[in-house]
């Protein structure tokens, strides 16, 4: 670990590193620049004392295996009751193994590749408002915040995804999404070291106040899902395409009368609907929060890669055709299209290795104990252990040239030496608890892409934005002026949103 000092443990060497940063750079960027003066085994220990409990950072993938894989090893308390407190109860995040198998088997069919490619049409409707607003931008010359508009387009997708509710958050505000997002903001993740932001008396009310208002609102909807699906059964029986073109919520439902139920009911089921509530809160905020973020860098680094951008662009004429415009309509009408797009996908999961949207944590414990590939051995007992995906990502040990933009590893063969290391890309993390959510994420930021970036220029607008908006202090974090920043929610985004200027191409 850093050099301790037994009055103030690490929070000293944290200081020098924060001082290096933008005031408002997420946390990682401390301990990842940490991490890069320790590498003989990819992990340390950070005394945080007396503010939190000590961490044990990892960017080994190796041993990260090891935490991820723990089916007993659960986050720590204080991010368990953060996302209890976003999503009002237990969730896939928090819930102990039993009943999480339960209810991922439950929600899985709402996730299947299948059922994405079918979710294609909606997402791609929902790209033609966002093109709009893209070609306005342009038109009006206008600076936009191009994350604030990822944002209300991935709340828009995964609304309708979810719950079959069409929102039009894009293009004007409402009560629901506002709410999602106040709620967001509010509540806190343990990432302050200043305990009064950190207990601030005043974010239990609100969180009450806002997740009151979005279960009812969910409840409502529950009920609707659940009288069509009586509506569809008493007009066709049990037909088994009655899966077909269904929201997330509607699938589930299914799922759980079908295997979990004895007999049909005329009422929906309490237990379903509670836990159903929890479930698609937290599909509502990590179905957009992420994925915003994990769009927007994606084409933050297209664009400032002209000759990979070329080759994606190069790669959607053969697919589509030559005309850009007409992209959108192809593919609705075939979705499996976007399963010829292997350079497309890889440019976003290289975007995704260097600009992760999160990162992984667990509870340590007297049972776990971490042991490097040469037998050392790291204790856990009394610590949280951070799987830093930042540091993983970047760990020049197993990825050659890791701070560069370089998609063609995720193209490559086993034989080349950029051929990723299993284990060592974790954006969506790696074995049986992944992300859920991770296929849709993939479907709707390769349809965006699709649309958008042939069409399309874009040019980052920090210099002008930084001289409307000036801020005292340091304003690149490690060489990169779209560092990240907290945007609530655990996810990371980046900075003033992305402010850029927007051209239409030829």
């Amino acid at each position: 670990m850093p050099p301790y000092n037994w009055a103030t443990g690490h929070l000293l060497v944290i200081k020098e590193f924060v001082d290096k940063l933008p005031t408002d750079a997420v946390f990682n960027y401390v301990a990842f620049n940490i991490s890069r003066t320790f590498t003989e085994h990819g992990m340390f220990y950070l005394d945080f004392w007396p503010f939190m409990t000590p961490i044990l950072v990892i960017k080994n993938p190796y041993v990260a295996g090891q935490i991820m894989g723990k089916v007993d090893a659960r986050k720590p308390v204080t991010v368990r009751d953060a996302f209890v407190q976003m999503t009002g109860g237990d969730s896939l995040l928090t819930m102990a193994e039993q009943p999480w198998k339960q209810w991922r088997s439950i929600f899985a069919p709402g996730f299947s590749p299948a059922h994405m490619l079918d979710q294609v049409p909606l997402i791609v409707d929902q790209g033609k408002t966002f093109c709009g607003k893209l070609r306005e931008a342009a038109r009006n010359g206008t600076l936009l915040q191009l994350e604030e508009a990822t944002i209300r387009l991935t709340i828009d997708v995964i609304s309708l995804v979810a719950l079959n509710v069409r929102l039009n958050y894009q293009l004007q505000d409402g009560q629901f999404p506002s709410t999602m997002r106040s709620l967001i903001e509010t509540v806190t993740f343990g990432q302050d070291l200043n305990p009064l932001q950190r207990w601030n008396p005043i974010r239990p009310f609100l969180v009450w106040k806002y997740g009151r208002t979005l279960n009812t609102y969910i409840r409502g909807e529950l009920a609707k899902r659940f009288e069509e699906r009586k509506s569809l059964i008493e007009s066709r029986g049990r037909a088994t395409d009655r899966r077909t073109g269904k929201s997330i919520a509607s699938l589930a439902l299914d799922e759980y009368i079908t295997n979990h139920m004895q007999t049909e009911t005329a009422k929906l089921d309490s237990d379903f609907e509670r836990y159903a509530i929890t479930q698609i809160r937290l599909f509502l905020v990590a179905g957009h929060d992420t994925t915003s973020s994990a769009l927007t860098y994606t084409l933050h680094l297209l664009y400032k890669h002209p000759k990979f951008l070329a080759r994606v662009r190069a790669e959607h004429d053969s697919v589509f055709g030559t005309d850009a415009g007409a992209a959108a309509d192809i593919l609705s009408n075939d979705p499996t299209l976007l399963n010829q797009l292997p350079i497309t996908s890889a440019a976003i999961k290289e975007s995704l290795r260097l600009f992760p949207p999160a990162g992984g944590v667990r509870e340590g414990s007297p049972d776990i104990t971490l042991v490097t590939e040469d037998g050392t051995q790291y204790p856990t007992d009394g610590c949280a252990i951070w799987v830093l995906h930042e540091a993983v990502h970047r760990n020049p040990a197993y990825w050659p040239r890791a701070d560069e933009f370089v998609p063609d590893r995720f193209l490559c063969e086993p034989e080349d030496p950029l051929y990723p290391t299993k284990g060592a890309w974790r954006a969506f993390e790696f074995g049986p608890h992944n992300c859920i959510g991770q296929t849709l994420a993939l479907t709707e930021i390769k349809t965006l892409l699709v649309m958008v970036v042939r069409q399309f220029d874009l040019k980052e607008a920090y210099a002008e934005w930084d001289q409307s908006h000036p801020v005292a202090g340091l304003r690149e974090a490690n060489g990169e002026r779209a560092y990240q920043v907290s945007g609530g929610g655990g996810g990371q985004h980046p900075s003033c949103r992305y402010p850029c200027r927007i051209s239409v191409r030829d």
